[in-house]
């Protein structure tokens, strides 16, 4: 039998890369985005501000970039958004940028702001990263399909969600809602509100840290990865296995209900 021809070595070599790659875990970091073609480029910066009664809900919804909401020392919602446009030149970029619009809705006291981009960017890309300040008693709901959402020492029932990106909050008071597909989930909550925390991710991690004196009922699941409460007191209430946990903290009180498919969930105390 012969062997194959010394110039087919490079071709096997790198199918045999692309199959180990493919086999590597998904890491994915901030969800900006990269077009190796595009050396044009074109930013600008939108600010705009909103009163919002308490309990009305600030909703933002983004394609392309970031999101980060912390609390706002004013009473309106306060909303900074960088545009970023990226094409094969400069006048093409600010083109694109041109058509890049952040569309509001309002209704029954609501408001909705949402990234509105043209489908074809050709060789090009478009980015939106929202910088937000909402005012305590405002429901926040913060959903983008490519990028991290980041909750900064807030205190508002929050839903967050995105597809390819982690979320991050860090000393939260509020109820929370958070989810991914490809990503982690990072939460300190700095107290629990009456609504908890609930956290879901398919591929990433979740730890969920709260103080040690919280009361909790607790419900924890994971199809890959490994599952743990650290030395926090939970008293076991239902399923108890390498793959879920049921329990109370503390007596139980406040629902947590965190879940990852591939990937570890820890609850830890602070």
């Amino acid at each position: 039998m012969k062997r194959p021809h010394g110039r087919l070595a490079p071709v096997l070599a790198l199918l045999l890369g692309a199959a180990l790659t493919t086999a590597c875990d998904v890491n994915i970091g901030g969800g900006g985005f990269s077009i190796g073609a595009a050396s044009g480029r074109a930013t600008d910066e939108v600010t705009r501000t909103y009163q919002v009664a308490q309990g009305a809900r600030f909703d933002v919804v983004n394609v392309n970039g970031q999101i980060q909401v912390e609390q706002a020392t004013g009473a309106d919602v306060e909303v900074r958004a960088e545009r970023i446009a990226k094409a094969s030149t400069d006048e093409s970029a600010r083109e694109l940028l041109s058509k890049v619009e952040l569309a509001e809705t309002r209704a029954d006291g609501n408001v909705k702001l949402e990234t509105k981009a043209p489908k074809n960017w050709g060789r090009g890309g478009v980015e939106v990263k929202y910088f937000i300040k909402v005012p305590a008693g405002v429901r926040v709901g913060a959903r983008t399909t490519n990028g991290g959402i980041r909750l900064m020492a807030i205190s508002n029932e929050v839903v967050a969600a995105t597809t390819n990106g982690g979320v991050r909050g860090d000393a939260l008071t509020g109820t929370v809602d958070a989810s991914t597909t490809n990503g982690g989930i990072d939460l300190t909550m700095q107290a629990l509100a009456s609504g908890g925390v609930k956290a879901e991710t398919v591929n990433g991690g979740i730890v969920v840290s709260v103080p040690r004196d919280s009361k909790a009922d607790i419900t924890a699941r994971v199809v890959n990865g490994g599952l743990s409460v650290g030395d926090l007191p939970v008293e076991t209430t239902g399923a108890q296995n390498r793959r879920r946990l049921e329990g109370k903290l503390n007596g139980g009180g406040a629902p947590i209900d965190i879940g990852a498919v591939n990937g570890g969930v820890r609850l830890a105390g602070t």
